[in-house]
């Protein structure tokens, strides 16, 4: 996730929340925030670790989560705003890569 620098607190609280559900998440390994900054923007990276792709997919398509997202949407259809912080969010994910057995 990346934030206009004076808006990180919206990320700080969106970690504290992710951090509590994902408590329950099956199949999680560990998870790590990672925060990089610059002049203008602010970087919150979740690193997180599975035991499956298939459980990491269950977390990001679980229904609260969806309908979260659904219902942030419809809100800033209604009633945009000229001056909303832009943040922006990239979903990354990797596979093990055993270099060993080359």
């Amino acid at each position: 996730f990346e934030i206009e620098k004076g808006y990180e607190e919206r990320l700080v609280k969106k970690r504290e929340k992710d951090k509590e559900k994902l408590a329950e998440a099956k199949g999680l390994i560990s998870f790590e925030c990672w925060k990089r900054e610059n002049t203008e923007m602010v970087e919150f990276v979740y690193v997180s670790k599975w035991e499956s792709q298939a459980d990491f997919k269950a977390w990001i398509s679980r229904e609260d989560h969806v309908n979260e997202h659904k219902e942030m949407n419809k809100k800033r259809k209604e009633n945009p705003q000229p001056d909303q912080v832009k943040m922006k969010k990239t979903l990354r994910a990797y596979e093990l890569y055993d270099y060993s057995n080359e």
